[in-house]
């Protein structure tokens, strides 16, 4: 059992530093660009309180409606605290509510958990959540599809702290199927979606398939007017060099 291989070749390194995302490793909150932040705070974390209020008083409810009063004037409060910040303070109060596996509120749930515990630096319970919600029949397609992203980047974190290489190994490859359900599938993804997908290559010794999803960020990212960063071809032009293009080389 051998140490583990951080990087396959010197430059592959600025993929954990100047490259790096926030929030992928050690306890960082999660960032993404703009807007796929907005899209996973859709679809991952959706507002509770947004139904019409029941005028009724609590005493004319049937025992059932009771309880989904009871559980949306809860999942309000956990929502609010989350807000705030109160990451373990909303997961405490979410863990102690009992919801019906079949119910569409689960995977509301499930959802909320995930993304409490993923800020408050808990990884292994965020994926747990994540991962259950994806076994919820009644999960919303586009909630599922935001689980797989944020799985992808829970993965790769949780294979930067391994010390061995088979252990790193199969983080990686679960990020990697997480990553590309995400991109096949997503309406619109971005650059950065293709760089964080080239740097899961890299990390699996993929050095062709890195090679091109470093190429498709850059592509995109001219396509779109979005500012292409300049480690980006320099990164791209040390692959290829590795790789053994002559053009590469000569640079």
């Amino acid at each position: 059992m051998s140490a583990r291989v951080t990087c396959i070749v010197s430059g592959v390194v600025l993929f954990a530093g100047v490259l790096a995302e926030p929030g992928l490793c050690q306890g960082r909150q999660t960032r993404g660009d703009d807007g796929l932040q907005e899209y996973d705070q859709r679809y991952l974390r959706p507002g509770v309180g947004e139904t019409v209020p029941d005028a009724r008083t609590y005493k004319s409810l049937t025992p059932e409606e009771q309880r989904e009063r009871t559980l949306r004037r809860k999942l309000r409060r956990v929502d609010e605290l989350i807000e705030k910040g109160e990451y373990k303070e909303g997961a405490a109060l979410l863990e102690s509510l009992r919801v019906a596996r079949s119910a569409r509120d689960f995977a509301h749930v499930q959802s909320t958990l995930a993304f409490a515990y993923s800020q408050a630096g808990q990884p292994e319970k965020a994926i747990r959540h994540y991962e259950r919600l994806l076994n919820i029949p009644a999960t919303p397609a586009s909630m599922g599809l935001a689980a797989h992203r944020q799985l992808a980047r829970l993965y790769y974190g949780q294979g930067e702290r391994q010390l061995w290489d088979e252990d790193a190994q199969r983080w990686f490859r679960r990020a990697l199927s997480s990553m590309q359900t995400w991109i096949g599938t997503a309406p619109d993804t971005g650059p950065k979606d293709y760089l964080f997908l080239s740097r899961i290559q890299v990390e699996l010794n993929d050095l062709e398939g890195g090679i091109a999803s470093l190429g498709s960020a850059i592509q995109l990212a001219e396509e779109r007017g979005v500012p292409v960063e300049e480690e980006w071809p320099v990164l791209l032009a040390r692959l290829k060099s590795v790789r053994g293009d002559p053009a590469a080389t000569q640079r």
